[in-house]
């Protein structure tokens, strides 16, 4: 058995190498499903609440509040936010980490789990993990289905408003559509 076959069997118990997007995609939408929620913007901080978690907001140390947006303490069933960081970034990490709390419970509770940085160096690819969060992020708060309905009436500055992201994360969902 080869080390990538390997390590792509053990799932979420050490760092994936595949991520898998539908999974990501299909977990927001029957958490959006289960909340009834069918209209923009999508609240993260209930939905993280609803589900059991407590979301709290931290003055990191200036070194790591540079690099470090937010976590998850899964034991403490708590998700940790940088309150130096944007309400919208804000509201995109207690996205990020609920992922990690739905869909990589496991792995977060492991000793592969680790606080990662903001920024997209990764000495290498993004985990598995990382990647699945982002994505479980970007269609928990901005829907296909209700960018849909505006995308061709409002612009990617206005949808940002609507749907408390920012552009980028617009930009990047649109690409899908």
């Amino acid at each position: 058995m080869s080390e990538t076959i390997s390590r792509e069997y053990v799932g979420d118990h050490e760092e994936r190498l595949t991520a898998d997007y539908k999974k990501a995609e299909h977990e927001a939408k029957t958490l959006l499903e289960k909340y009834n929620i069918t209209k923009a913007p999508i609240d993260p901080e209930s939905l993280a609440e609803a589900e059991g978690l407590d979301v709290v907001y931290s003055k990191f140390k200036p070194e790591i509040s540079k690099k470090i947006s937010g976590y998850i303490d899964i034991k403490q069933k708590k998700i940790v936010i940088n309150k130096d960081i944007s309400p919208n970034r804000m509201g995109f990490t207690i996205a990020h980490e609920l992922a990690h709390y739905l869909l990589h419970r496991t792995w977060a509770l492991s000793n592969h789990y680790k606080v990662m940085p903001r920024s997209n160096t990764y000495g290498g690819r993004k985990p598995a993990q990382e990647q699945e969060a982002d994505a479980f992020a970007s269609h928990l708060l901005v829907p296909r289905d209700i960018l849909k309905l505006y995308k061709n009436y409002a612009s990617n500055q206005e949808l940002a408003r609507m749907f408390a992201v920012s552009e980028d994360v617009i930009m990047h969902a649109s690409k899908w559509l």
